[in-house]
C-alpha cells in the first residue's frame, strides 16, 4: 500500500509540476520536490551541486552541507548511500542526481516539447538529491517489536519453565511408576514364597486375593473363587471374620474344600485398615496341618510303640520261662498216654498252641529289642532277585500273577537282612490280601538321593482308618498274624533313616513304597 501510494503521489506531483512549467510558473525543479515532499514521513527535499552548496529544498529542516568526502563517496556510487543525520535527526538517502544549471528555464508557453527536446544535454549539471525521513512511526514499531519480542520471550519463558516442570513431574511419574511397580514385584514374591496361606476380604467378607499356598489349600484358582463369600471357599468351616482379628490365638479348624478334601488348618486374622483409618477389610492366615498332623500321628505311634516295646519286653520275659514248663509238661503227658487215648491229641494241641505263643513272644521280643542295623553297600537289583527267589513259590501257591522290575547299578547302604525283612512282609501283606488271579508288583527305582522300592497289588485296598492304624502292633485286617509284621518293618525303616509311603484305594489297589537314603549318617 505504502509502495503503490508513494508511486501515485509521485506521479500526480509530476503531473502538477509538468502543467505548472507548461505555464510558466516557478522553478520547475522546487515544483517537483514541493509536490513530492507533502507525504507525512518526508522530513526534506534537498538538491546539492558538486561543491556541497544546497540549489533546492524543501521542508523546515536545517541545511546542512556535506562534507568533501561525503560528496565524493555519493558521487562516484552508483547506487543510493543512507546516513543517519544527527542535526536533523533523519534518516537520509543521498544519490547522484543530475540537474539544469541556473539560468536556463524554460518559460516557452507553447512548443514546450520541442525546447525541451532542443535542449536535451544542455545546460545540465551533476549533483546530489537527499531525501530526509522521518523515524517516528520506525522507532514506534521498533519499540513495539521489542515490546513484542519481550513479551513472547516471557511467554516462551513461561511455556518453557513449564515444560521443564512438566518434563521434572513427567520424570518424577515415571521413577514413582517404576518404584511402586519394584515394590509390587517385590511384595509379590515376598506374599507367594511365603509358605502359609494368605487370603484378604472385602468388607463384606468377600475374597479379593490369595497366594499361591492358598490356592493348594482350596484347591481351586484364584479367577474361581474371587467375589465369592469366604464361607463358600470353606464349606463346612463357620469363619467369623471379626472374632478372629480379635483373638490372641489362632483358631483351629478341619475345613473341607471345594475339591472334597478336609484340610486341618489354623486360622488368625488381623483388620485392613486404611490411611485414613477405615477399616477396608480382612486378611487371614492359615496355615496347613496335614504335614503337622501327620507328624503328630507319626510321633504318637513312636510313643505307644516305645511304651508297647518296654512292656512286651517285661510281659516276654515272663512269660516264656512258664511257656517252657508247660510245653515240657504236655510233651510228657503226651507220651504217657496210650495210643489211640483223647489225652494224646490233647496234649499234641497243648504244644501247638504253646509254640504259636512262644512265636507271638519272640516277635514282641524282636520289637521290643531291635537289632542294631549292619549297615553295607547294598546292589538293589541283587536284592529283589534274592526276594523273588524265596517267594516266587508263594507266588504260585496263591495263583498270583507277579512280576518285578528294577534298573541295573542302584546301590545304597543298608542292612540287606533287615531290608529283606521288611520286603517280604510287604509281600507277605499283600498275597493275603489279593485275590486269586490278581497281581502282585515290586519295582525299584531312584532318585538324586533316595532309593525307591515299592510294592504294589490288585487286592481289597484299604480304607482311611485301616491306612492310620496299619502300623500298629498287634493291627491286622487278616484272619491269621500277629500283626506285629508292619510294625517291625516301620520300625526298622525309621533306623535306616526311611519312611513309607502309601497309597490305597479301597477294593482295587494297595501300593506301599519304602523310601530309604543312599548314604547313612547325612554322608
Amino acid at each position: 500500500m505504502q509502495k503503490g501510494e508513494t508511486i501515485i503521489m509521485a506521479v500526480e506531483a509530476g503531473m502538477r509540476t509538468s502543467m505548472m512549467h507548461f505555464m510558466g510558473e516557478g522553478d520547475p525543479l522546487q515544483t517537483l520536490i514541493t509536490e513530492s515532499s507533502h507525504e507525512k514521513d518526508i522530513a526534506f527535499i534537498r538538491i546539492m551541486k558538486r561543491d556541497g552548496d544546497i540549489l533546492n529544498q524543501t521542508g523546515d529542516a536545517p541545511k546542512v552541507k556535506l562534507s568533501q568526502k561525503e560528496m565524493e563517496r555519493i558521487l562516484n556510487s552508483d547506487t543510493p548511500i543512507a546516513h543517519f543525520e544527527k542535526t536533523t535527526g533523519t534518516f537520509v538517502l543521498s544519490k547522484r542526481f543530475q540537474t539544469h544549471a541556473a539560468g536556463s528555464r524554460m518559460r516557452m508557453r507553447m512548443g514546450w516539447q520541442q525546447s525541451q527536446l532542443g535542449d536535451r544535454g544542455q545546460n545540465l549539471t551533476e549533483g546530489i538529491i537527499s531525501i530526509g525521513l522521518l523515524t517516528k512511526e520506525y522507532d514506534h514499531a521498533r519499540r513495539q517489536d521489542v515490546h513484542h519480542a519481550m513479551f513472547m520471550g516471557a511467554i516462551l519463558f513461561l511455556v518453557g519453565g513449564a515444560g521443564l516442570y512438566f518434563l521434572f513431574l513427567y520424570q518424577g511419574m515415571r521413577v514413582a511408576q517404576s518404584t511402586l511397580a519394584n515394590m509390587k514385584l517385590y511384595t509379590d514374591n515376598v506374599i507367594e514364597s511365603i509358605p502359609v496361606g494368605i487370603i484378604t476380604l472385602d468388607v463384606e467378607e468377600k475374597i479379593v486375593s490369595y497366594n499361591r499356598k492358598m490356592e493348594e489349600i482350596l484347591g481351586r484358582s484364584l479367577e474361581n473363587a474371587k467375589g465369592e463369600k469366604i464361607q463358600g471357599a470353606f464349606p463346612g468351616c463357620s469363619l467369623d471374620c471379626s472374632a478372629l482379628c480379635n483373638a490372641v490365638l489362632e483358631h483351629s479348624a478341619e475345613c473341607s474344600t471345594g475339591d472334597g478334601r478336609n484340610v486341618p488348618v489354623k486360622i488368625g486374622g488381623s483388620s485392613l485398615i486404611s490411611n485414613t483409618g477405615e477399616v477396608i477389610g480382612t486378611v487371614l492366615i492359615i496355615r496347613d496341618m496335614s504335614v503337622i498332623r501327620d507328624m503328630e500321628h507319626q510321633l504318637e505311634r513312636s510313643r505307644r510303640m516305645a511304651a508297647l516295646g518296654k512292656m512286651a519286653a517285661g510281659i516276654a520275659h515272663e512269660i516264656r520261662n512258664p511257656l517252657g514248663t508247660l510245653r515240657g509238661f504236655a510233651q510228657y503227658f503226651g507220651n504217657q498216654a496210650a495210643a489211640g487215648d483223647e489225652s494224646r491229641s490233647y496234649a499234641d494241641l497243648m504244644v501247638s498252641e504253646v509254640d504259636r505263643l512262644n512265636r507271638n513272644i519272640s516277635g514282641l521280643l524282636q520289637f521290643a529289642r531291635p537289632r542294631e542295623p549292619q549297615f553295607a553297600q547294598v546292589f538293589l537289583d541283587e536284592l529283589i532277585t534274592r526276594i523273588v527267589a524265596l517267594m516266587e513259590g508263594d507266588f504260585a501257591g496263591h495263583a498270583l500273577h507277579f512280576h518285578w522290575q528294577c534298573t541295573a547299578g542302584i546301590t545304597f547302604e543298608a542292612d540287606p537282612d533287615l531290608l529283606l525283612q521288611v520286603l517280604m512282609n510287604l509281600l507277605k501283606n499283600s498275597i493275603h490280601a489279593t485275590p486269586a488271579g490278581g497281581e502282585v508288583a515290586l519295582k525299584g527305582s531312584e532318585d538324586e538321593a533316595h532309593v525307591r522300592i515299592a510294592v504294589a497289588d490288585t487286592g481289597s485296598g484299604m480304607t482311611e482308618q485301616e491306612k492310620e492304624k496299619m502300623f500298629d502292633p498287634f493291627f491286622t485286617t487278616g484272619k491269621t498274624g500277629t500283626g506285629l509284621g508292619l510294625a517291625v518293618s516301620h520300625q526298622i525303616v525309621e533306623q535306616h533313616g526311611g519312611f513309607f509311603e502309601v497309597e490305597t484305594t479301597p477294593g482295587e489297589r494297595t501300593a506301599v513304597t519304602v523310601v530309604l537314603p543312599k548314604k547313612q549318617g547325612g554322608a
